[in-house]
């Protein structure tokens, strides 16, 4: 009784998915912003600034896919009905 109850989920997969990829969506953001600022303001040679704004960008779009993905499978969960909030009487 006590080892079903705890693997039942408390929200729904999907709720968790949204929230989920909201945040990696915020977190891509915010190191694009933070990591091009940074770049730019330190003294660097041309071919070393590209490099930086290009790692930048690539890390934060992966972020961005991360939260594309999380949402995905939050939705295809969401339809198949896997998991289910728990409800409380």
């Amino acid at each position: 009784m006590l080892s079903t109850s705890m693997r039942r989920s408390i929200t729904a997969d999907s709720t968790d998915a949204v929230v989920g990829s909201r945040l990696l969506y915020a977190a891509g953001l915010l190191l694009f912003a933070l990591g091009i600022f940074k770049t730019v303001s330190l003294r660097l040679s041309e071919s070393l600034l590209v490099l930086g704004l290009l790692a930048t960008a690539c890390a934060s779009l992966q972020l961005i896919v991360l939260g594309m993905l999380v949402e995905l499978r939050g939705r295809i969960k969401g339809k198949t009905g896997d998991s289910a909030p728990m409800r409380v009487s």
